[in-house]
């Protein structure tokens, strides 16, 4: 059944008059008559009695079509606003990847409460990845944007990223060492000490080498697992490793965050799947950068 068709048998059973439809629509009489029949052919049933005594009126079939069609009319419309109201990203969700043990610095979190205020039918989640699976958790749809340290999508050409903000990160140690929070050190003040490193990290590990080499000596590692256990590590005493304020552990009183001067900020990156429409991406990227 064609639009015209649509247009034509509704309009008719509204005035019960061909000649008068067809003028409401602007369409001659014939060619209405023909859209008619057509439907009726296409239907296998007729839609109207036609009598010189009684005039014209609607089949019980006919009836039902109507208050169907009246009914899917209007189904329609409401699908058709919910659909725009999507795709100006005014309705359905936004996930965000998180890395595990960060809390949301001041940035993110002033933007996902304004996000939250100016578009309240879109329903924003935030779910907590290991490093492992956090650039993978949108690779697949999971996510539909995490945030990373600046680099982490190099030779991921499916991932879109822009750089968004700097942390400054700090040298965890166990609280044994007993270091000063106010000093600044250098990482060759600690290279007695095993550096923490983890594979599901190897650019933060590669990172980490060269700079105390940069220092002027080679350090002493130990592997761990896990981004997390590594973390972990650290509080237990087993060696040192670099991260944020950002993260959960800056609460442990068996650790000190220190300031060390050759490892001072840190760029994170927002990262999307460059096959994902979700018009709320750009709008939280807009909001994040009004902020």
């Amino acid at each position: 059944m064609t639009l015209t068709m649509f247009e034509c048998f509704m309009e008719a059973v509204k005035t019960l008059n061909f000649t008068v439809a067809a003028q409401n629509i602007h369409m001659t009489q014939p060619a209405f008559s023909r859209n008619i029949a057509a439907m009726e052919d296409e239907l296998g049933f007729s839609l109207f009695l036609r009598s010189k005594q009684s005039g014209l009126r609607v089949t019980p079939a006919g009836l039902a079509m109507y208050n169907g069609l009246v009914k899917l009319n209007t189904e329609y419309g409401m699908l058709r606003d919910q659909a725009a109201r999507i795709n100006r990203g005014e309705e359905g969700e936004l996930v965000i990847g998180i890395l595990n043990g960060m809390c949301l610095d001041s940035k993110t979190m002033e933007t996902v409460h304004r996000f939250q205020e100016r578009y309240p039918q879109v329903d924003i989640k935030l779910i907590s990845y290991p490093l492992k699976r956090l650039l993978q958790s949108v690779e697949n749809g999971e996510s539909d944007m995490c945030f990373s340290v600046c680099g982490a999508v190099e030779g991921r050409e499916n991932l879109l990223h822009e750089d968004v903000f700097e942390i400054e990160n700090y040298l965890i140690v166990p609280a044994s060492l007993h270091c000063d929070s106010k000093k600044m050190y250098s990482l060759k003040d600690f290279r007695e000490q095993y550096f923490l490193l983890s594979e599901d990290s190897p650019e933060l590990n590669h990172l980490l080498i060269e700079k105390c080499r940069e220092a002027g000596f080679e350090p002493k590692t130990k592997m761990a697992p896990d981004y997390d256990t590594k973390m972990l590590w650290v509080e237990i005493g087993k060696g040192i490793g670099i991260n944020s304020k950002e993260h959960f552990m800056k609460n442990s009183p068996y650790v000190d965050f220190v300031k060390v001067k050759e490892i001072r900020m840190d760029g994170y990156s927002m990262i999307w799947q460059k096959d994902n429409y979700n018009p709320a991406i750009a709008i939280f990227y807009s909001m994040f950068e009004e902020s």
